[in-house]
Formats: C-alpha cells, structure tokens, sequence
C-alpha cells in the first residue's frame, strides 16, 4: 500500500514540475500588458516624389467673355469713279503702306478729258492775252481822246470775259486732274490687306468695296461682357486675355467700353487692347477675363494629377491607411503651379508630386 501512495505522489510531483516549466516557458511568470491598438508605421513616400498639401484660399473669381481679335483701324478701299477694273495689285495677306497703288482703273476716257480740258485752256490764255493787250491799247487812245469811252468799256469787258474763262478752264482742268488720279487707287492707310473683293475686268462702282485693309499694330479683342459685370470695369483696367490658338495669354488695357447694352443678350462691348507683336491676326477667337469678385477654393499643385483619358487621379497619403489612388475633379481656375479641386479631396490631405 505504501508503495503505491509513493508512486503516485512520485507522479504527481513529476507533472507539477512540467506544469511549472510549460508555465514559465510561456511567459506566466513575465508582468502582464493590457491589450491595445500598436500603431502601424507611418508609410513612407516613394523616391523621387515630394509631398504637396491640400490648402483652402480665398481668391479673386473671373468670368470668361469671349470675342474676337479686331483692330482698332479698319479700312474699306472702294472706288469714287464707274470704271472698269484694269488692275489689282494686292491679294489677301500682303502689306502695304499709306499712298501705295493698289487698284488701277481704266483711265482712257478721262485722260481725253484732260488733254481736252488742257487746250482749252491753252487757248482760252491766248484769247486772255490779246484781251489785255487790247484793252491797254483802247485805253492809252482813251486818255488821248481819239477812243470813245463805248470802246474802251467794250475792251474792259471783253478782258474780264477772258479772265473769267481762263478761271472757268483751269477749274475743268482740275477736276479731270483729279477724277484721272482717282483712277489709281491708293492705300489710304498703312497695315495688312484681309479681304480683296475685285478682280481685273470687273466694274468698279462708287462706294463699292474693292479691298479691307487693317492695321496689324493697333489690335484689340472685342467681347461681349455681362452688364452685370460690365458696369464695374473702368477704362484703363488691365484685363488677362487669352488666345488658345496661340496658347498664350496676355495682359490689355480696355480701350473702350461701348454704353449700349444689347436687349437680348443685356450685354455690353467691352475693347481690350493688345500689345504690340502679340502674334495675334484679326478675327482670331479669343477670351478675355472679368473680374466677378472673390471665392474660397481648394487648391493642390497641378503636377500631382495623373490624366487618364477623361479622368484625373491623385496619389493620396494617409498616415492610417497608407498611399492611395483617388478620382478627383479640378476646376478652370489656376494659381501658378496650383489647380482648383472640386472634389475628392479635403484640406490638409496630402498628395504626392513626382519631383523635377
């Protein structure tokens, strides 16, 4: 009996003591921690990225007027004569300068004139002499007595008659003078032709454009401009104009503010100037930008998007959740190296910029 209690308080005392080992093993003897969230490491940003934040600005907002490139001096070239079209010596595109010959009529029938209107004259200064002559001669027989006063009053007015006439020739000689040299047309100023209307052999009436000419150096951008808007701009203002087909902007002065307003559209023309050599030609589109007062936007550096086909992505770092690819919609409005976002992201977030 006394065997078998032995025995068994040998194998008791044997798994109490792999209990204590298993026990220690398993850290029971270790102090205890209370359970909690271990943070996760922050992510960190890829090489050759920079952080851009998210911030929230008060700036001004533009509304876009759009219109059409015009310069402030357009000529029409038309003829004062009917005449038919001998000659047209510019096409569209060419320049040319003030007294230029750009259009030739036909002239025969007026230099007959001329030459007709000159021996009349010619004739006419002859019949003037003997005149004067004559009437000296009456009058020194006159003052002698040997010339009735009937003579010498006839001769006077026969004098007068020929002055007169000569008066009346020259008169003619310059009118057809003038009328030959209207048959070479001239560019009444300098600038650039955009429109030829008449070819050779056509028959060119008074008043009857034949040519447009405009001046290159003296553009402005015409655009109609909400009267809303309109009644705040001053003259002299300076206003951003864009041209898209040149992709570049400028800055103008107004120029002129028409004071009509159209009824149906309740807008008023507003004439921006643009600066020499902008590169710009008449009747290219343009736009130019109105003050319309101040907005607060959301705004990030336009080299974090990333452009596929119609959509935009941004990579977004979240401490928590890691970098993430995120859909978001910008805006027209841009400051510098920054664009308007209009959703998808908060101020503060920040998003990744491919460095360089």
């Amino acid at each position: 009996m006394n065997r078998i209690v032995r025995r068994s308080l040998e194998i008791i005392a044997g798994l109490g003591g792999v209990g204590i080992v298993v026990l220690w093993l398993s850290g029971g003897f270790s102090p205890r921690i209370a359970p909690a969230d271990v943070p996760a490491p922050a992510p960190s940003v890829p090489p050759g990225v920079r952080e851009g934040i998210v911030v929230r600005e008060t700036g001004p907002v533009f509304e876009w007027a759009s219109g059409t490139v015009a310069s402030a001096t357009r000529t029409v070239v038309a003829s004062r004569l009917l005449a038919r079209i001998e000659e047209v010596r510019v096409r569209a595109g060419d320049t040319v300068a003030k007294g230029d010959v750009v259009v030739v009529l036909e002239s025969q029938d007026i230099r007959a004139r001329v030459a007709q209107a000159r021996d009349a004259l010619e004739a006419a200064e002859a019949r003037l002499a003997l005149a004067r002559s004559e009437k000296a001669r009456v009058e020194a027989l006159f003052k002698k007595g040997v010339a009735t006063r009937q003579r010498y009053d006839q001769a006077l007015a026969e004098l007068q008659a020929a002055t007169a006439e000569v008066n009346r020739l020259k008169q003619s000689l310059r009118e057809a003078e003038t009328e030959l040299s209207f048959t070479r047309i001239r560019a009444p100023v300098s600038g650039r032709v955009i429109d030829r209307l008449a070819e050779p052999g056509e028959t060119a009436t008074p008043g009857r454009p034949l040519l447009r000419i405009y001046d290159p150096d003296a553009l402005r951008v015409e655009a109609p401009v909400r009267e809303t808007l309109a009644v705040r701009l001053r003259l002299g203002q300076r206003l951003r104009i864009d041209i898209p087909a040149l992709e570049r902007t400028f800055e103008g002065t107004i120029e002129e503010i028409v004071p009509f307003a159209e009824p149906g559209a309740r807008t008023l023309l507003v004439k921006v100037g643009l600066p020499p050599a902008s590169g710009a030609v008449a009747g290219m589109f343009a736009r130019i930008a109105v003050p319309a007062g101040k907005r607060t936007r959301l705004l990030m550096p336009v080299a974090a998007l990333e452009r596929v086909g119609q959509l935009e992505f941004v990579r977004v770092r979240d401490p928590a959740q890691g970098i993430e690819r995120r859909l978001v919609t910008t805006g027209r409005y841009r400051d510098g190296d920054r664009i308007e976002v209009l959703s998808g992201l908060a101020e503060g977030e920040h998003v990744l910029v491919p460095s360089g």
